[in-house]
């Protein structure tokens, strides 16, 4: 087993964050988002989520951080062939790190 190191883990987070974000909220997605049933504003912000698997999961940054990171930690833990309870907790631990950068470009963005 290989350790991954701590930049290992940040760009893996950092990773997670920006797909996720792009994903969540951002105009490149737009047309993905539009095509499952999520309604924007005249700004192109997402303003209304259907109630479907795809629109709840949309709908949620921490949801879709969770899913963002798990392609992302699948690679690393083959490429450093990872216990399994070892890539479980990275790939909570990515999340974590996406859902914190997230709160606070929101934070610095409201202000």
């Amino acid at each position: 087993m290989t350790a991954v190191t701590a930049m290992t883990f940040v760009l893996c987070g950092l990773a997670t964050w920006r797909v996720a974000s792009l994903l969540h909220s951002e105009d490149a997605f737009g047309w993905l988002r539009r095509g499952i049933g999520i309604a924007h504003d005249d700004k192109g912000f997402p303003i209304i989520y259907p109630e479907t698997f795809w629109g709840r999961l949309f709908g949620c940054f921490w949801c879709l951080s969770l899913a963002a990171a798990a392609p992302i930690v699948a690679v690393i833990a083959v490429m450093a062939r990872l216990h399994i309870v070892w890539a479980l907790l990275l790939w909570l631990a990515t999340s974590t790190v996406a859902i914190w950068t997230e709160k606070q470009v929101m934070r610095s963005q409201s202000r």
